[in-house]
């Protein structure tokens, strides 16, 4: 299997390789030497050079075999659609785990569906419909048509809204149709990750089945602080005949889901090294998994990004066909 970027988010991927039952041959492909180094002493900080599995790194696909079951995409947006093809031309693939944001246009969402061929080997590493804990508020649901709200600090709103775009879809069984960027802010920010841009404000969502919501963020307290450097503080699911207020939503430590009838359902979302090592075992066992299938995160990137563009293009005063963003 390939794990192609090795950086903050690769390095997970690749610890929680350790643990997983099938024994692995991992080929990890970063053109930066850092980044190579920082993944090898990630592995070696979970026991990895003591398991059974085999990892190498490696800077291009050149020694990469030819045939993977799985390829783990963990670049930023703005290369992932160049790296998928040139994944796909040089191996063939069994399945694929792709990150989010999966790409900065809609021209490169076709170019990343194109290149794999047959979307229903592909998965979006949106992983809300999977974390337990929703699952378990979830099943306590009856209604399905709800309204919904995300509030919080300078949580990177532009490369974290999917993840709460697609745990509603998954909440209520419908679709996302229309996303309404009106309500950003003007200026767009420096986020953590040089090159791409953050936003403050209100992004507004709709669903098939009348379901709607608001995403906010507000801009950094600091002036030269980054944008996306904390999490939304409460996500709260209206539904007609009950309430849910989720604390601390998307916190690895713990939070609380509280319900308007006095039910509370305490959990954590998990990090990625616990998550990685059921979902690769569930892939390669299985050929599937429960993450959000290519096909329907591709038609939720492209209302969103159509949102987004547009307002960015209001702000830049350009025609631009991308949005500057991971």
């Amino acid at each position: 299997m390939l794990i192609a970027g090795a950086g903050q988010l690769g390095s997970r991927y690749l610890q929680g390789l350790a643990k997983c039952s099938n024994l692995l041959r991992v080929y990890v492909v970063d053109p930066s030497p850092e980044s190579r180094l920082v993944a090898a002493k990630r592995w070696q900080e979970v026991g990895g050079g003591a398991s059974h599995h085999v990892v190498s790194y490696h800077d291009d696909l050149e020694e990469v075999a030819t045939d993977l079951d799985l390829a783990i995409v963990a670049t930023t947006a703005s290369v992932r659609p160049t790296v998928v093809e040139g994944i796909a031309s040089h191996a063939g693939v069994g399945r694929w785990i792709l990150e989010k944001v999966l790409a900065r246009s809609e021209g490169d969402l076709n170019r990343i569906v194109d290149a794999i061929r047959e979307p229903a080997s592909a998965w979006v590493n949106t992983w809300a419909r999977m974390t337990p804990w929703y699952r378990q508020i979830r099943s306590q649901v009856d209604d399905s048509s709800v309204r919904f709200g995300v509030t919080g600090g300078s949580w990177g709103l532009a490369c974290n809204a999917i993840h709460v775009l697609d745990l509603m879809a998954w909440w209520t069984g419908e679709d996302l149709v229309g996303v309404d960027a009106a309500g950003l802010d003007p200026e767009w920010l420096p986020s953590r990750r040089p090159g791409n841009l953050e936003v403050s404000g209100v992004l507004a969502a709709a669903y098939s089945g009348g379901s709607y919501g608001r995403l906010s963020a507000t801009r950094p307290l600091a002036l030269n602080e980054p944008a996306g450097g904390s999490m939304p503080d409460v996500l709260w699911i209206e539904s007609p005949s009950l309430r849910w207020d989720i604390d601390q939503p998307f916190n690895e430590l713990g939070g609380c889901a509280s319900a308007s009838d006095g039910r509370e359902v305490h959990g954590r979302i998990e990090y990625q090294t616990e998550r990685t090592a059921p979902l690769t075992d569930s892939l390669l066992n299985t050929g599937l998994c429960d993450l959000t299938d290519l096909t329907t995160s591709v038609s939720q990137h492209r209302i969103l990004l159509r949102g987004l563009l547009e307002r960015w293009r209001e702000v830049d005063g350009s025609d631009a066909d991308r949005v500057p963003i991971t």
